[in-house]
């Protein structure tokens, strides 16, 4: 009775929810990012406390109903919001199938021990959820008030969104516009290989709820950066079993970092400007284009969560993989306390390492790195049971191959993958003194600390989290995978993990003056970054270029290529139609070579030829051109009006848009 009373219920909230689209954010949304994970973890019952059991829930439920979405969508031959329904519909069906248990037929005798039980649960762990909760408020308080403002004077973004946002909306926008499987909307005609998986959950919870992407995207941030919170209190209380390790490392690895603040110093010193309005100005977290003192390694707060949004999915995701690892399989040391191997959770945590493979390719080979130097370290690599737990392991991994493969053959193909001698943001050329400089001043207080720790001390798990230090520091200064060398700072990242939990366990007995002293150097930088973020920010689409994206997105055939000057931002990326072109970089950073196209595109608009224009275009797939913005460097400007083979569809202020006549474009 109580399964058919649960499945009546969700059938019609779910019915609901598809009749009223705005429904979809309490009925769906919650689908999306908790439940899955949620009943999974009551099936495999992890000795785990709430905290971790929540943000657990999260990185399982974001990454297997992305996954889930992404394949129904190939065996469907299309990406649509019934799809998503679908796949919604699936993910609730273990919730009738759990209130058919014996144990629901007593509920109304076990309510109020439950309800009582629940209640000493949440206040024993009060500090860690609140936490969490304040970090995920703060992440979406600044994304929400920074990244999409529109303002009369157009669209800003604040922080350096003004120059990733895009991309990640463009993503977004353009798979709910039909781009699936996706081309890379900023070249379009090649595949997109890179990890869009953090888009593409914003993109279903988007779908859902039939609206604009932006939203969504700040919401999915808000809730991983809360999911990071919890996984990190949950590791910290799996390997150090203590509560006050685990909230200091929690805010360190939310808002620790370097001392980029010093910089602020100085330009005040130097009569720069006033302090806030040089914090409304510039990133104090990590600047380029600066003489000394270089501050390259941004904090996870500056980029991971505010900027970056693979990483801020594929961070927890990371956390939590490892998490479920570490209490699935205990070390040799503790099995023979009496710990035992629990196999559902090995093969979960194989699981997650596998889904993260789209959500965050730099993290991907990360896990299993970290989960080797567990095994090994822990004395379980060779054992008995050894061929068991790698196959519970790595089976899941079969799943990733379709992600994988691809992206590392890209990289080698492209030459992105190559062997360096120090990671190039680094001035090696100064000198070995300069580079540990620049390390220990990027790096910061907490990586002193931990390295104190490590040297100075003694802990049981000493030498795996110094392990995960060691191997992920290196890393970039040894091998690059991208062609920006400033990608590889996401390997710091990983590594903040280790270090925030060995730094707080050194100063976690401290006296309290100390550890605020610690805290309040650390988390500076982040901070100022976040103000930055939140009340700075940089146009990206005018007015007239805003108006026309919602033209676009209504006028025009979805999948529909443009023409545009190749700029960072176009109206394209909110419309989620495909272009021709981007920045360089952005494009070379997936692999491919956009020389000649950037070449094709200028002779199109600075070739003062309407006719080749217009061929060019043909053979490019593009059926329309955004006119009104010229590339760099075009003496010779090509006249479009009233020339043969365009047709002016729409003016407004400074932008037109033009369509290729039928017959010279194709596609």
């Amino acid at each position: 009775m109580a399964g058919a009373l649960a499945a009546v219920l969700l059938g019609a909230a779910l019915t609901t929810a598809w009749l009223v689209p705005p429904l979809a954010v309490p009925v769906v949304w919650p689908i999306l990012a908790f439940v899955p994970g949620w009943c999974l973890l009551a099936i495999c019952r992890p000795r785990l406390g709430l905290p971790a059991r929540i943000g657990l829930a999260v990185v399982i439920s974001a990454t297997i109903s992305t996954h889930l979405v992404y394949w129904l969508a190939l065996l469907a031959g299309g990406y649509r919001r019934e799809i998503v329904f679908l796949a919604v519909g699936l993910l609730v069906l273990p919730i009738p199938i759990l209130a058919t248990r014996p144990w629901t037929r007593r509920v109304p005798g076990i309510r109020r021990a439950f309800l009582l039980r629940l209640r000493a649960v949440v206040a024993r762990n009060a500090i860690p959820l609140l936490l969490a909760m304040a970090t995920a408020g703060f992440v979406g308080l600044v994304l929400g008030a920074s990244v999409w403002r529109v303002t009369p004077a157009g669209v800003s973004s604040g922080g350096s969104n003004w120059s990733d946002f895009g991309v990640h909306l463009s993503i977004a926008q353009s798979l709910n516009a039909g781009n699936f499987p996706p081309q890379v909307p900023y070249f379009a005609g090649v595949p997109l290989i890179y990890h869009w998986f953090a888009d593409f959950h914003a993109a279903i919870a988007a779908s859902a709820a039939d609206g604009f992407a932006v939203p969504a995207m700040v919401a999915d941030s808000a809730l991983f950066a809360g999911a990071l919170a919890l996984l990190v209190h949950g590791l910290a209380m799996q390997l150090l079993r203590s509560r006050k390790v685990a909230w200091l490392a929690v805010v360190l690895v939310v808002i620790g970092g370097g001392l980029g603040y010093v910089r602020l110093i100085g330009d005040v010193a130097s009569g720069a400007g006033d302090p806030i309005g040089l914090v409304m100005r510039n990133s104090y977290d990590n600047q380029w284009l600066t003489g000394w003192p270089y501050f390259r390694i941004p904090s996870v707060m500056g980029t991971g969560l505010l900027v970056h949004r693979a990483t801020t999915a594929g961070l927890p995701i990371l956390v939590g993989a490892t998490l479920l690892l570490i209490a699935g399989l205990p070390t040799a040391a503790r099995r023979r306390r009496g710990w035992h191997d629990r196999p559902w959770l090995i093969g979960l945590a194989g699981l997650l390492g596998a889904l993260l493979a789209p959500f965050q390719f730099f993290f991907f080979p990360t896990f299993l790195l970290v989960a080797l130097l567990y095994v090994a370290i822990g004395g379980r690599l060779t054992d008995r049971h050894a061929l068991r737990n790698a196959g519970l392991f790595s089976i899941p991994y079969l799943l990733a191959l379709p992600f994988a493969l691809p992206a590392a053959l890209q990289s080698g193909h492209s030459g992105a993958l190559t062997l360096v001698a120090g990671w190039e943001s680094a001035p090696f050329g100064d000198g070995p003194a300069a580079v540990a400089f620049f390390y220990l001043t990027n790096l910061g207080l907490p990586f002193v600390l931990a390295l104190l720790a490590l040297v100075a001390t003694r802990h049981p798990w000493r030498a795996f989290l110094g392990a995960w230090v060691l191997v992920l520091f290196l890393l970039p200064n040894v091998v690059r995978v991208s062609v920006i060398d400033f990608d590889m700072n996401k390997l710091f990242q990983a590594m903040w993990i280790a270090v925030a939990l060995i730094a707080a366990w050194l100063i976690a007995r401290w006296p309290a003056p100390a550890i605020a002293a610690v805290l309040a150097l650390s988390v500076t930088s982040p901070l100022l970054v976040a103000a930055w973020t939140a009340g700075g920010g940089m146009n990206v689409l005018s007015p007239d270029q805003l108006r026309a994206a919602t033209w676009i997105a209504g006028n025009t055939p979805p999948r529909s290529v443009f023409a545009t000057s190749g700029w960072l931002n176009s109206p394209t990326d909110a419309a989620g139609r495909l272009r021709l072109t981007t920045y360089g970089p952005y494009v070379a950073n997936l692999g491919y070579a956009p020389d000649e196209r950037e070449r094709t595109v200028h002779r199109i608009y600075c070739g003062a030829d309407p006719g080749l224009a217009a061929r060019l275009l043909g053979s490019l797939r593009a059926q329309y051109l955004i006119a009104g913005e010229l590339p760099s460097d075009c003496p010779t400007p090509t006249k479009f009006r009233g020339a043969a083979g365009f047709r002016l569809v729409y003016e407004h202020g400074t932008v037109q848009i033009y369509q290729l006549a039928l017959g010279q474009g194709s596609g």
